[in-house]
């Protein structure tokens, strides 16, 4: 009979996103994560398989706990464009927290760094996006039920356009700490409202 687990496995994903958030996929070994969450290489690759499934896996977290991390805010009440200020205030602290490393979006960065070259990250990258898309056109639904909305485009156009701020912002917030210019970025965003 084989050893049993002695690890949290949730515990131990969330250890190895973070790390594959802050280092990239290249520049994260198996050891790195082993290490990191404090797991025998043995139990890591029998429970996860190799880096590459264990990476997907980090994916798959990613796209179910985005609501609860950050697009939970877009369903709290009030003047839409204050609620869109807040989630973008958030995300802009969240950017330039020096303890986080200014690592950026898991996702915009295994876009760039992955999506082109492996179809089974294309999928998970895009399915991500296609969730965030879906979490602001459910925002921008409910502000135009309430009247709030002035602009012209589609709900769908102004979705895709937050998505796009929101994935630019962290971009640019990888080789700016300047504060001002996140917010002018986001003002363009927040005139949709």
């Amino acid at each position: 009979m084989g050893r049993q687990r002695t690890f949290d496995e949730d515990h131990v994903l969330e250890q190895a996103m973070q790390l594959f958030w802050t280092k990239g996929f290249e520049h994260t070994s198996i050891q790195d994560v082993c290490e990191y969450a404090g797991v025998h290489r043995g139990s890591m690759y029998h429970t996860f398989g190799d880096k590459h499934e264990l990476f997907l896996a980090c994916l798959d977290r990613f796209r179910h706990t985005l609501r609860d991390r950050l697009f939970v805010q877009l369903e709290e009440p009030g003047d839409p464009r204050e609620v869109l200020t807040r989630f973008f205030d958030t995300l802009i602290d969240r950017m330039l927290d020096e303890n986080k490393q200014r690592r950026g979006c898991l996702i915009a960065n295994t876009a760039m760094e992955l999506a082109p070259l492996e179809p089974c990250v294309e999928v998970r990258v895009a399915a991500n996006l296609l969730d965030m898309e879906h979490m602001f056109h459910a925002f921008l639904v409910r502000a135009q039920r309430e009247g709030k909305l002035k602009s012209k485009h589609s709900l769908r156009e102004m979705a895709r356009f937050l998505v796009t701020t929101k994935q630019g912002l962290h971009v640019m917030a990888k080789t700016t700490t300047d504060r001002k210019m996140l917010e002018d970025a986001c003002k363009v965003a927040l005139s949709l409202v």
